[in-house]
């Protein structure tokens, strides 16, 4: 079969290498039959042999799980072909990046200097290998207008490949050290091997200084930007301020909940709020890519037809549609929770209008939250309104659990999970087909995991709360930047209102966080800390719009030094109980003004 033929044929394609790292394990990847996604007949797997193991030995099990084209024999060099042919459609800018260290953070620091004004096709993580950049080469679709490419070499021979897979147009060279020279005679050897990335490339950018800001800099110029964009840019990404979000541990938490279902049972995850306050984008992207969602779910209407415009093609459901963005959830592709009579009748008729069938609707069941949803009783008018006609198709049924997280509350949990049992198969009797059937949030896959019926939906867990005791990964940092230090005397006040009066000389720091950016203005007068050097250190007076004082007296603190609001040392929930509240109201009140910073590890 020809390389045009495969890849029209195809839409997806699945290689596995262990020597990739944890990321990528073949035994997971094969065992898990929902990694090949709904249409298995589409995938192409590359039966890769590593020192460890040989894809050849799972092509039986995933001849049963549907999958029906396969390459053996040098599939490594069949995967980099196919890679270089989509490459070859692409007429947009490609940068390539290589060097011994710093690539990754080069990566990270264009996509969010540039994202403003392309939609961008990136290296997953440190995709830079000979099976990871073909991975990262088949990302591209018709919606990527620049593409931003790692590349890295262990041996002599490897940068040619890679350079026919990336092509660049515009080429990066970070600091070429020591790391991973064990198979070149020297670092010219080296050096002369990875500028074979650039035989064909026109712009080529190497700052001897190695500083990333002067490199992303020299980038944006040859793209085209002025002096005023770029400076302006470089300063919104060096802002004192921002929230770091680890998309690699965001992953890894899904995987354990998934780890507690079926193979079978789907999950839907949860990035209404701006993903809890991570970023929806980014985090569906993320969600996406690793094949750990099988659905998402938002809040209203513009929060799907944002996702929608980024490229996410995974369902959408919308949790709280407004009558008003009913049109937009059809236009967009969206599935709607219909939890009242006149909602579904509102969106039958529209639908009708737009001469649309077989639209997914998901319907909420009241199982005793009292928020949304029909009653139990109300099921056989529900039944009957949607017998005979062809318009909508129920996707999914489902309830809310009201206190899955708490011990006191276990009975009456169980009792919504009971007649939530009945409630559903009362309403697919009288459909006559299947429903999806979904109650468990993060708290029930944990607490409750024989009840997880079809599908789960996993919220708060996947930013590292467990209700079990589970160690998981922190997945968000909020971080800032002390700009000044000064002892101010005993007996003086810090602050607006005068009330924090000191009793005795005492070192504090100004850092360029307030209520605006979302730290919480109940932290004032030793309500709340921040992490300085290693030591939490007080807030003093009150909480500002924009700056909050704290005392670092004994930590030596200096100007330039990072101060940490939240993250691994200093957990979100420490600072939930401080205010009272919970984890989610601390993440989902990080403003947007605060940059967001993505990584992968």
């Amino acid at each position: 079969m020809l390389v045009s033929e495969i890849e029209k044929a195809i839409g997806s394609i699945a290689a596995v290498d262990n020597r990739a790292g944890r990321d990528i394990d073949i035994r997971y990847l094969l065992t898990d039959s929902r990694q090949l996604g709904a249409h298995p007949e589409q995938t192409l797997f590359f039966a890769i042999k590593t020192e460890k193991d040989d894809g050849a030995r799972y092509i039986g099990e995933l001849f049963t799980k549907g999958v029906r084209v396969f390459v053996t024999g040098d599939s490594i060099a069949a995967l980099q072909a196919l890679a270089a042919y989509k490459r070859s459609k692409f007429t947009c800018p490609v940068i390539g990046i290589t060097g011994s260290n710093g690539k990754t953070v080069v990566k990270e620091w264009l996509y969010e200097l540039l994202r403003d004004d392309y939609r961008i096709t990136r290296s997953p993580r440190s995709y830079n290998s000979q099976i990871g950049v073909p991975l990262s080469v088949w990302q591209m679709d018709g919606n990527t207008g620049l593409a931003i490419f790692e590349a890295g070499i262990s041996e002599p021979g490897e940068m040619e490949r890679l350079e026919r897979i990336i092509r660049p147009t515009i080429g990066v060279i970070t600091c070429i050290g020591e790391e991973h020279s064990a198979n070149f005679s020297s670092l010219e050897e080296k050096r002369a091997e990875k500028m074979k990335l650039f035989v064909h490339c026109p712009v080529v950018i190497e700052d001897p200084s190695h500083q990333n800001v002067r490199t992303c800099a020299a980038v944006m110029r040859a793209l085209g930007y002025d002096e005023d964009t770029i400076a302006g840019r470089l300063l919104r990404q060096t802002h004192e301020t921002v929230m770091q979000v680890n998309l690699d541990a965001l992953v890894d938490n899904v995987r354990y909940f998934r780890s507690l279902l079926r193979p079978d049972t789907k999950l839907t995850c949860m990035v209404k709020a701006f993903a809890y306050g991570a970023g929806s984008i980014e985090v569906s992207r993320a969600l996406q890519d690793s094949g750990v969602a099988d659905c998402l779910a938002v809040a209203v209407a513009d929060e799907g037809v944002e996702l929608r415009k980024a490229g996410v093609r995974l369902p959408v459901i919308i949790m709280d549609p407004e009558v008003a963005a009913l049109g937009l959830i059809l236009e967009n592709n969206l599935e709607p929770n219909i939890y009242s009579f006149p909602l579904l009748e509102l969106y039958m008729k529209e639908a009708e209008r737009r001469g649309m069938e077989n639209c997914p609707v998901h319907i909420k069941i009241d199982t005793g939250m009292h928020r949304l949803g029909f009653y139990q009783s109300e099921l056989p008018q529900l039944v009957a309104m949607l017998q005979g006609q062809s318009i909508l198709r129920v996707s999914s049924v489902f309830s809310h659990l009201a206190g899955a997280d708490e011990a006191q509350f276990d009975e009456f949990t169980r009792g919504q999970i009971s007649l939530f049992a009945e409630c559903a198969a009362q309403l697919q009797q009288g459909l006559g087909y299947r429903v999806t059937r979904h109650i468990l949030n993060s708290a029930g896959i944990e607490r409750f995991t024989g009840a997880q019926m079809d599908m789960c939906r996993l919220g708060i867990g996947m930013y590292g709360f467990s209700f079990a005791g589970r160690k998981l990964r922190n997945v968000c940092t909020l971080k800032t930047t002390i700009l000044s230090v000064k002892t101010v005397p005993a007996g003086d006040t810090v602050g607006y209102g005068r009330h924090t009066r000191l009793d005795s000389d005492r070192l504090i720091a100004v850092i360029p966080i307030g209520y605006a950016d979302g730290f919480d203005r109940r932290f004032s007068n030793y309500g709340g800390c921040v992490l300085v050097r290693g030591q939490r250190c007080p807030v003093v007076g009150n909480v500002c719009m924009d700056q909050a004082m704290v005392d670092v007296t004994g930590t030596d603190a200096r100007p330039g030094d990072q101060a940490v609001v939240f993250g691994d040392d200093l957990p979100v929930e420490e600072l939930a109980e401080r205010l009272g509240t919970i984890s989610y109201e601390i993440l989902t009140s990080v403003s947007r003004r605060v940059q967001r910073q993505y990584f992968r590890e």
